[in-house]
């Protein structure tokens, strides 16, 4: 992908204001081509999720929370046998998974994490946040929901089939194929899709620059740092990650290792998580960096509690 594409999508990709966000929950999911055949899909909760369409199949990564009609956007896309993959078992990626028949492939480790993350409590719990939305820049609060939303037969949906998937297992879709790459740490099961033609990584949670490592479904942090490791090793030019509308540059990488290796949990700022209310998580930034350099290209943090260390 050319360095003006880069521009042209992050204009397009972006939806920074109040008004932009509430365009989206109406229309709810925008779909942009990045290159032919593969597309980003965001949402007004900010998640993205990836739709790869080959010359016989098509591939879905992720399917967010599921509270807009996400079936319908890719059928718009297109009409091709589906496969559905998702790239772990947190609420924000698979709760969209019960509007599809097809089989779900997820890492078997993080089955029984999809299974708890949809069940009627957490369901309802997100719907109840996605309702008080809350602006970053003008804190105020807002509804992301759209407007036919059904909350009893959404928190009633389910988590749809599941079906096991491991390192080196290959969705041939025509001209486009993908390998999954087991990436342990966020989950255990946490898994990225490597798109063989182009050299591109997408990795869902597994590695970004603000990592989550204080649930109890998150390994200790000397196994993220071999999930690092193992990253480093692969040839990729750019990876896509499900909370941020850009790819990053495999150099960004090193960031991330050095936030990992050079962590120190005494020093850390504390971290309260509505999810894990008990885990004493603390925001452990790299040496040089404060949460006001978060936008910045060379930022990593690694968000862990004590027994994760």
């Amino acid at each position: 992908m050319e360095k003006e594409d880069h521009v042209n999508e992050k204009e397009k990709l972006e939806a920074n204001t109040l008004e932009d966000r509430c365009l989206m929950a109406d229309t709810y999911y925008e779909v942009n081509e990045l290159s032919p055949g593969v597309f980003r899909i965001g949402s007004p909760e900010r998640v993205f999720m990836d739709l790869f369409v080959g010359e016989e199949k098509a591939l879905l990564f992720d399917t967010g929370y599921g509270y807009g009609n996400l079936k319908d956007a890719v059928k718009k896309v297109t009409d091709k046998p589906l496969y559905v993959v998702n790239s772990h078992g947190h609420i924000d990626h698979t709760c969209g998974n019960c509007q599809f028949e097809e089989e779900i492939y997820i890492h078997e480790k993080d089955i029984p994490l999809c299974k708890a993350h949809n069940a009627k409590e957490m369901r309802r719990g997100a719907a109840e946040g996605a309702r008080h939305t809350v602006d970053y820049v003008t804190k105020q609060e807002y509804s992301i929901l759209p407007g036919d939303f059904d909350e009893e037969a959404y928190c009633s949906a389910g988590y749809g089939k599941l079906c096991p998937v491991r390192e080196g297992d290959v969705f041939a879709l025509g001209g486009i194929t993908l390998e999954v790459i087991e990436l342990p740490g966020h989950t255990r099961g946490s898994i990225a899709l490597y798109y063989r033609e182009k050299k591109l990584l997408y990795v869902g949670d597994a590695i970004n620059s603000y990592l989550w490592l204080f649930s109890p479904e998150a390994t200790m942090l000397s196994e993220y740092i071999e999930t690092i490791e193992k990253v480093e090793g692969i040839d990729f030019i750019q990876m896509f990650q499900s909370h941020n509308h850009m790819p990053v540059a495999k150099e960004t990488v090193k960031y991330y290792k050095d936030a990992a290796e050079t962590l120190d949990y005494e020093k850390g700022e504390a971290f309260q998580s509505p999810l894990v209310p008990d885990a004493k998580a603390r925001v452990c930034i790299r040496a040089g960096k404060t949460m006001a350099n978060f936008m910045d290209p060379d930022f990593a943090a690694v968000v862990i509690s004590r027994e994760h260390v």
